[in-house]
């Protein structure tokens, strides 16, 4: 079987398991470039130092960093694979160690920034859906894509939530405050196409709204209101996700919350503070604030110099 080959059954296997078409195209895309090295060499002549050296050559490519862990992370992923099926004998993927991702600046929109758009919303038909779309997007933390699948039939406003379909088609529950209740009502009375099935609609067109609409209409705001900085739907989760850790300290109930599977995404991607956002918890909760002001007379050892050659032989003891 060739290396080609195998890649071809790998991917009709995901298939297979109901990953979506979205992925499946991921893991094709990255391929390309191991496909073009080895795809016509016989599986069996492929080893641990053959694919280290394919990591290593994209590491000389200087490639960013995630486009970079996408490739050695699927190459790995694929070695898995076969080994799991018994189609190579050698589990060597378990010797190629991933790169590290470094640490990046937070992605969130600034306060500001949301304050300002929001304020470019009036009462027409588009200022009530936008201001609906983005108070939902800022107080849930939900994923574009969600929000434009929330179902008539699955908002609760009376409660305070909506059930929506995410990544993965995987259902969940999103909880907002009583403002975007109130918001989303505000745009449910006015909506132009109200039997549509779905609760935010084009304005111009009997069809639920899209991401890319999202993206447009947040672009458009950003334009007319001056505002410099990152402003995407993902930018109102990011916040969302910074501001809930931040001030709850709770990454549990931050990554329930967001719809993450595993805790550790929502550390990496959603954890990440600047210096001095994280200055009032640390005034906050640092351990100085109980320990009580020390006045001289209240020592217990006297400043004199057999206690300073005391102390000075206890510090080259511990060295």
């Amino acid at each position: 079987m060739t290396v080609k080959e195998a890649i071809d059954k790998f991917l009709i296997t995901i298939k297979s398991e109901g990953v979506k078409p979205t992925t499946i195209k991921w893991y094709q895309v990255r391929f390309i470039r191991f496909i073009k090295r080895f795809g016509e060499c016989s599986l069996d002549d492929l080893d641990i130092d053959l694919v280290r050296s394919y990591i290593a050559d994209l590491r000389d490519e200087e490639l960013s960093p995630h486009y970079f862990y996408a490739h050695a992370r699927v190459t790995r992923r694929l070695f898995k694979w076969l080994f799991e099926e018994r189609r190579i004998e050698d589990p060597f993927y378990r010797r190629i160690k991933l790169p590290k991702i470094p640490r990046q600046l937070p992605k969130a929109i600034e306060h500001e920034n949301v304050i300002a758009l929001l304020r470019s919303c009036d009462n027409s038909i588009a200022g009530l859906r936008d201001k609906a779309i983005m108070f939902l997007l800022i107080d849930t933390g939900c994923r574009v894509g969600g929000l434009c699948k929330i179902k008539m039939s699955n908002l609760d406003l009376e409660n305070r939530k909506a059930l929506t379909i995410e990544k993965g088609d995987n259902p969940r529950t999103i909880l907002f405050v009583d403002r975007t209740a109130e918001a989303i009502g505000d745009w449910i009375e006015v909506r132009p196409f109200p039997e549509n099935e779905f609760v935010f609609t084009s304005l111009a067109r009997d069809v639920p709204t899209n991401p890319n609409s999202i993206n447009q209409m947040l672009r458009r705001r950003k334009k007319r209101t001056g505002i410099q900085g990152r402003v995407n739907p993902h930018s109102f989760r990011h916040a969302f996700g910074r501001d809930f850790v931040l001030h709850s300290g709770d990454l549990a109930s931050t990554s329930e919350l967001m719809g993450h599977s595993q805790i550790h995404v929502t550390k990496m991607y959603y954890a990440v503070f600047l210096t001095e956002e994280l200055r009032p918890k640390h005034s906050q909760y640092s351990p100085m604030n109980w320990i009580p002001e020390l006045d001289e007379e209240e020592s217990n050892i006297e400043p004199n110099k057999d206690n300073q050659s005391l102390f000075a032989k206890q510090e080259r003891g511990s060295n």
